[in-house]
């Protein structure tokens, strides 16, 4: 699977939003002409285009929720069934808001609509047309973070805070951090301040101003 930046998202999400796009059901990001939104009604029925008119709307580009991501993920999919390739996933409210990530809606306890999350507090999604919003954590229930977005690594400084979102190996010594050798305890999930920094190695601490664990972030 090829992976995109998450710089290129953005440039496409924004390219979307500067061409105002329209929602269309069934489409994968293409050029609505009459004969495609007859095809879309023949395969999915009439009531999903009552209010797409060929006359105001031929020309415009056309994508449903889960086409918009086709471009991007480089594969069809639903926007169930992005959440289940989701490398890592959850309640919204465990979300990394510094990382890009796919969020989703349930209706009826089922995944129904996807949307991106910038990393920036803001989203896009297609909805009523291609949206750009401030995100909000009420009206999505689930992320999830795919393998075919490439992260921003921004590079850390003394006294930010970062979120372990899995096990690390624990060391004593930047040197040993940086050998990976002489592991002396896991650092458990969680919230953390950087204490030091020494190479690759980051010292990482529960408590700001303080010496902690040597970890490889």
């Amino acid at each position: 699977m090829g992976k995109i930046s998450a710089e290129g998202v953005k440039r496409y999400c924004k390219w979307m939003f500067d061409a105002k796009a329209i929602y269309l059901w069934g489409a994968d990001v293409e050029v609505l002409t009459s004969e495609l939104l007859e095809s879309l009604k023949k395969r999915f029925g009439t009531k999903h285009y009552e209010k797409i008119s060929i006359e105001n709307n031929e020309g415009k580009i056309g994508a449903d929720c889960s086409g918009f991501l086709r471009p991007l993920s480089g594969h069809d999919n639903t926007a169930a069934g992005y959440y289940k390739e989701c490398t890592k996933r959850g309640d919204i409210s465990k979300m990394p808001k510094d990382k890009m990530c796919l969020v989703f809606r349930k209706q009826e306890g089922i995944i129904v609509h996807v949307g991106i999350y910038m990393g920036d507090g803001t989203t896009y999604e297609m909805y009523n047309g291609c949206e750009y919003k401030k995100f909000s954590s009420t009206k999505w229930d689930s992320y999830g973070i795919p393998e075919w977005i490439e992260q921003t690594k921004k590079a850390l400084a003394v006294g930010d805070k970062v979120t372990l979102e899995e096990e690390v190996n624990g060391y004593r010594t930047a040197k040993d951090a940086e050998n990976k050798t002489n592991v002396v305890h896991k650092v458990v999930p969680g919230d953390y301040y950087v204490y030091k920094l020494y190479g690759k190695a980051v010292n990482i601490s529960r408590y700001k101003n303080s010496p902690g664990s040597w970890v490889v972030l």
